[in-house]
């Protein structure tokens, strides 16, 4: 009777010593340094997404987040420094803003330090590596009234099709 019981309690600690194990490893893969995505740069500079169509700056009012493809790689969470390549567009597809050019670098940020506008920092957390995601960024999470450049007028919503290369 006895022999019975031990047997189910050493089961049942060697299962929970296994979740605890897999748990652990799952939380300490997401905080270890340099994850990568496969290749290194990426596919959306090769690869790149059609523009959106049928937006207006009116009817976009607050973030939304479209998944272009899922990556397999550890989610990004607030206060990793991430590596992204980016495609800027206005709501009528003018492209204003890559890292995709010749001789530029991908895109390196803090998470939740404000280092760039609203709409990346809520929109790329929970991202995993090698990733891609379309921003759709409503103005007032972008610029504003505040355009940085000439290629954005103000009180512009934004477009960015994003791709998480690598959390460090």
């Amino acid at each position: 009777m006895f022999g019975g019981m031990n047997r189910n309690i050493i089961l049942i600690v060697v299962a929970l010593l296994a979740l605890l194990g897999v748990g652990a490893y799952l939380l300490l893969g997401q905080r270890s340094g340099n994850q990568v995505a496969s290749g290194g740069s990426g596919t959306l500079c090769s690869n790149q997404p059609p523009a959106a169509t049928g937006l207006s700056n009116e009817g976009i009012t607050t973030l939304r987040i479209e998944e272009l493809k899922e990556g397999s790689g550890p989610q990004a969470i607030t206060s990793n420094t991430v590596r992204m390549q980016y495609i800027g567009r206005l709501v009528d597809g003018k492209q204003f803003d890559t890292s995709c050019q010749p001789g530029r670098t991908p895109f390196e940020f803090t998470l939740g330090a404000g280092q760039v506008i609203a709409g990346w920092d809520s929109g790329i957390v929970g991202m995993r590596v090698g990733g891609q995601r379309r921003l759709i960024i409503p103005a007032n999470l972008a610029y504003g009234e505040r355009s940085p450049s000439p290629d954005i007028p103000p009180n512009s919503a934004l477009i960015f099709d994003v791709e998480l290369l690598e959390i460090r």
